[in-house]
């Protein structure tokens, strides 16, 4: 399903944006051996009941076209995203890191010719994604895509934490007032979605109670530079939730890839 929203941002000619996150692949193949294989199914099997939960948890539907295979939605997803200026995906793209997992996005992605950021989720671990590999920015703690008059801007807080380095690192390419959009995987919990995600638990928020300091840091340097902010786009819920986290930037969680959500943005100054 595409959920589409408009940001008016000053300055930015009109840009198409996707983003989705938490297809939580599972995948074998002709080369696999068969703890692989096996791995793969149970993977596939235990998310075919999850994902059905989470949409009778939340509200969400969970029709024929929802429940489609993961792989399935990921393609179609892909080739939607064809249509637009760039693709964000926001954690949890595969289920676990394995050279079949890895074997496959290669694949798919190699064929996508747009530009695109995949951040690092809690199910995928930065050190062991292969360096060159399609989802190998997933490595990078902080990471950014050109793209002209704006760009993106990927922080990895897989783990609910942030370092100093990503915080100095963060600051650096805020203070050149580009317009930017953010994109990482644990979501920020603020006044308007705090009931929804106090329900989910603390491992579902980057702000939780006892949180490290940094975080809080981070939370702060984005009030202060928030007019350069567009959005921040998040996942990990595995429900949709648009809120603000301050008073002038919306963070924009997509429902999970897994039945087929993707978010569509028009951003810029005449749309």
């Amino acid at each position: 399903m595409i959920h589409e929203y408009y940001i008016p941002f000053k300055g930015i000619g009109k840009k198409t944006v996707y983003h989705f996150n938490d297809s939580h692949l599972s995948e074998y193949d002709s080369l696999s051996d068969e703890k692989e294989k096996e791995e793969a199914i149970k993977g596939t099997n235990d998310w075919s009941w999850m994902r059905a939960d989470y949409t009778r948890w939340y509200g969400e539907p969970y029709e024929d076209f929802q429940q489609l295979p993961a792989r399935k939605h990921f393609e179609m997803m892909l080739s939607e995203a064809e249509n637009g200026d760039s693709l964000v995906m926001a954690g949890d793209i595969l289920d676990y890191v394995s050279m079949p997992n890895i074997r496959y996005t290669d694949a798919a992605l190699s064929g996508f010719g747009k530009p695109y950021m995949a951040v690092c989720g809690n199910h995928e671990i930065a050190d062991e994604i292969p360096a060159g590999s399609a989802l190998s920015g997933m490595k990078d703690p902080i990471q950014v895509l050109d793209l002209g008059d704006m760009q993106i801007i990927g922080i990895d807080n897989s783990t609910r934490t942030v370092t100093k380095d990503q915080l100095e690192a963060l600051r650096t390419i805020l203070e050149s007032g580009r317009p930017s959009l953010l994109a990482m995987h644990v979501p920020v919990k603020c006044e308007q979605n705090a009931e929804r995600l106090n329900g989910s638990g603390s491992g579902f928020q980057f702000n939780y109670d006892g949180c490290p300091e940094e975080n809080l840091e981070m939370l702060r340097m984005l009030e202060e530079y928030e007019d350069n902010i567009i959005a921040l786009l998040a996942g990990h819920l595995h429900y949709a939730d648009n809120s603000f986290i301050t008073p002038k930037i919306r963070q924009y969680v997509c429902s999970q890839a897994l039945v087929g959500n993707i978010n569509k943005f028009y951003i810029g100054e005449n749309i």
